[in-house]
Formats: structure tokens, sequence, C-alpha cells
């Protein structure tokens, strides 16, 4: 058999302001054919996934491209259609083939398109035709709309947040394939939209409570014989129409089934649609002070508003303002997105004292610069490997990156947004966070997975920023009402035929 594969990944955010443009997907990654196994064979990826299966049953692999970009603004028509044109091209020279195997997020925009991942999946079905199976991983973040599904043949989500299952999502998506390819199953499935989004930081799958009780019902409807089973809690700063949470069930040729399963965790999602919103977010202030107050550390602060993996720009200044206020008698790690403060940083050169507005730049709406006045003790170009469980094993380029110092704040900033989850970031600037006081992070809740074992406490703060979990407070407009909890007296349930 010979299957193709392929990922076209990148998670935006309609409130952000600066375009994701090609240059973003080769800043994480952009490769093509065989480097694009080659590279994430051995990583925890959807890829790596789909690559495991189809070596056990002796697949003809053949790779199309890998194009994963760091969450941020929608992506540019331009860069939307090359990225999708290559992908089609790749696909139509690798025929013949048996069948295809894609790793998308979902939750994906473009300038000129609401869903483009849905595009992509039509865009592919319609080169490769009815009969060839097309089999789907997405994050559990997807916005997953209509479209997406009537163009797979089966769509398999993440199980885990912080998302530490990727390379299983993918095997779990390839077998089903092979069970299909050799004459086993007959995938059918069933898609139930549920008019509700939720805060980002209360979707925690390793701890009790409601996200929990979602993900244990779809491990249980697979262990008692569903192919597979999802529950899409989409990410919520989308300002789009087909907005809110999906669930989609796929069984072995009986739609009533997949029907009844979707339907029964729509319900369920819904039944917890109150406790999903009950975040504790601290005022900054209070959360240093209580950080600093912790007989030890390292005390995580999480600057979620300004997540990076939310698609915010990295260069929210409260924290930093906020630390500088306090003058911490202990090490106090933060990190910022500021291209231009890196280039005159790195100009400086080392030992060399600094005086330059930070941050703000990107995100002008929530925040502003703060002044810096420091020393430059790192500056070189940076990369980093991700550990622990999350997105083990694949590197993240950051750019030229700087360390300046005031006092025990040690302020990172980097050419290049990315991901801040896990401790190789502040370690690849020469970083320890495993004796610092205060940590600070821009994640909602990967980094718990990057700093388990590591942290003493964990701290969301309530920081202005364009993902804030206080989603009543942004500005939607094109969302399709009536939406949870925008409209909160809304009844909804979800009724099979």
């Amino acid at each position: 058999m010979r299957v193709v594969i392929g990922e076209f990944k990148q998670e935006s955010n309609t409130f952000a302001t600066v375009p994701t443009t090609l240059q973003h997907f080769r800043d994480f990654h952009l490769w093509y054919g065989e480097s694009m196994t080659a590279n994430l064979k051995d990583t925890n990826s959807e890829v790596a996934g789909f690559i495991d299966v189809c070596a056990e049953m002796g697949y003809t692999l053949l790779p199309t491209l890998a194009a994963f970009a760091v969450s941020g603004a929608p992506v540019t028509t331009e860069t939307y259609e090359t990225l999708r044109d290559e992908l089609l091209a790749r696909l139509s020279a690798a025929r013949p083939f048996d069948a295809v195997l894609l790793a998308l997020h979902g939750a994906m925009v473009a300038a000129h398109e609401a869903d483009p991942d849905g595009a992509t999946l039509e865009a592919v079905r319609s080169l490769i035709g009815p009969d060839v199976p097309l089999v789907v991983t997405m994050d559990l973040h997807a916005n997953l709309t209509r479209r997406c599904v009537e163009q797979a043949d089966a769509i398999v989500g993440f199980k885990t947040c912080p998302h530490v299952d990727q390379r299983e999502a993918g095997r779990r998506a390839a077998r089903i394939l092979s069970r299909w390819l050799r004459g086993e199953v007959r995938p059918a499935k069933a898609f139930v939209k549920v008019p509700m989004v939720t805060p980002a930081s209360t979707q925690i799958h390793s701890q009790e409570g409601p996200f929990k009780r979602l993900m244990d019902a779809t491990v249980a409807m697979e262990a008692a014989g569903a192919l597979s089973a999802s529950v899409f809690s989409v990410q919520p700063w989308l300002d789009i129409p087909e907005m809110g949470y999906a669930t989609v069930a796929v069984t072995d040729n009986d739609p009533e089934l997949a029907g009844h399963l979707a339907c029964r965790l729509a319900n369920q999602a819904w039944a917890e649609r109150h406790v999903l919103m009950d975040v504790d977010l601290v005022p900054v202030d209070e959360a240093v002070r209580r950080a600093l107050a912790h007989p030890t550390g390292p005390v995580v602060l999480s600057d979620l508003a300004d997540g990076t993996g939310a698609g915010s720009p990295g260069d929210s200044t409260a924290v930093l303002a906020a630390l500088l206020r306090a003058d911490p008698p202990k090490t106090a790690l933060l990190y910022l997105f500021d291209p231009e403060v890196a280039a005159v940083a790195a100009g400086i050169g080392l030992g060399h004292p600094i005086d330059v507005p930070v941050g703000g730049k990107r995100d002008d709406v929530y925040n502003h610069p703060v002044r810096f006045a420091g020393t430059v003790e790192f500056a070189q170009p940076a990369t980093f490997c991700f550990g622990g469980q999350g997105y083990t094993g694949i590197v993240m380029d950051m750019g030229m990156s700087v360390v300046l110092r005031r006092g025990n704040v040690h302020l990172l900033v980097t050419s290049n947004p990315v991901l801040t989850v896990d401790p190789a970031l502040y370690r690849a600037a020469g970083l320890e966070p495993a004796t610092a006081q205060i940590v600070v992070v821009k994640s909602h809740i990967q980094f718990r997975a990057g700093y388990d074992g590591i942290a003493t406490e964990f701290i969301l703060l309530d920081t202005p920023g364009m993902s804030s979990d206080h989603l009543t407070t942004l500005d939607f407009r094109r969302v399709e009402r009536p939406l949870f909890p925008f409209d909160p007296e809304l009844h909804y349930e979800c009724r099979r035929p």
C-alpha cells in the first residue's frame, strides 16, 4: 500500500494584528519530501505517529510537506495559497496512492477565508476523488466545521491538554486507516456543533474536573468499540462564523451509533459549561508578591493573555513592569518577543549598559513599551529543543536572542516568536529556571507539561492581552449568536432522531 502523509498547521487568533507569513512557517518548520520524515520521525508529533504505523504495516510512505507556524494572527492569502498549492502539487505527483493521512490544526484562519482547513480538505478531496480514504488528525482546540467533516472520512482529535499525545493521535488515525485498508472496518462518522466557548486555562486533562470528564468519556467510548471519539473544545479567540465546541464520533459502519455518541458528548460538554468558565486569575502585583513569599522556587507565573501558543504576539509588558516595580531580591526570569531590541542589544555587546523601551510594539492595543535600563548579559542566535512530554524532539529557532539584566530581573528577548512552555527556552540563553524564584511563561496550559516536576507553584495572571480568558470583554462581532457565554440564558440540547 502507498500512503501519502502531510502536515499543514497554524492556530490563528483573529484579535492579533501581525499577519502570519511564509517566514513564520520557516521559523518553526517547513520541510518537503524526505526531509519531512527525517526531521519528524523521532518527535512527539502526529506525523511521527503516521510513520510508526505505516512502518509496522509495511506501507510505502509518500511524504509531501510539513508546515507548522507558531500561533498568531490569520495567515496571509498568499502564504495559505502557496502552501496549499504545494501540498496539492506533491499529492498529484505522488500518484498512484491508496490513502492519505493529514495532520491539520483545525483553528487556522486566512485573510480571505474563515475556514482554510476546510478549504484545504475540500481541495484535497477534489484531487483524490471520493473513493480514496482520507483520515485527518486535529488539535483538540480545532474549530471544527461542517465542511471539514464532509470532506474527511475520519477526524481524530487529541485527548490531552497540555498536549502530550500528538504522536499517539497520529497512531490512532493511522490505525483506523490501516484497518480500513485491510477491509476490517468501514468508518462512519457523526458531528455535532455545540454553541459554546470557554476559557482555555480550564481545559486540563490531568486534573479532576470537567475537562478530564469529557476526555475520559471519549476514552470510554473507544474502549466500548467506537473507532474514535473526540471533543473539540476550540481555541476561543476566533471571531468567525461557525465558532464553537464540536464533537465527532467514528464507528465501524454504524452511522446511527456515531450520531448517538456524538450527541452524548455534546450534551455532556454543554452540561459542564459553567464549571469550565471558573477561572482563577490573580492580579499581577499580587502574584509577584505571592511568588516572592513562597519558600522555594521556581514559581511559574503564566502571562496567558499574551500566550504565544494562543496567537498573541509575546510582547506584553505588564509582568515586566510589575517585576521592575518589585525589584525582587531573588532571581526572576521572563520573556519578550522584540526583534528590534534584540538587534540593538546585540550591537551594544556583552557587559555593556543598555537603556531601551521594550515590548508593547505588536500588542499596542492592551500594552505599551516599558523602559528597561540594565546590562547585556547574552547576545547570540539561539535554538532550543523541546524535552519533557510536549513537543518532544522538535526544535525552535529563537533567532538573535539577548538577555538583559537589571538586578535580579533577567529578561530574555528573542527575534522570533516562540512557544515559552519548556525550560529549554531559558536554558538556551544560559539561564536556569530550576534555580530561579520566579519564571514567567506566556501560555495557558501547555507549560504545565514542560514545568511538571520543576515548579513549586503555578499562578495564572490577570493581565491584559489578545488571548485573555475574560472572553466576554473581547470585541467579538462575527461569531454566530446565540453563543454561550455571550448569551448566558441560552438553552441547548442535542437530540438525535
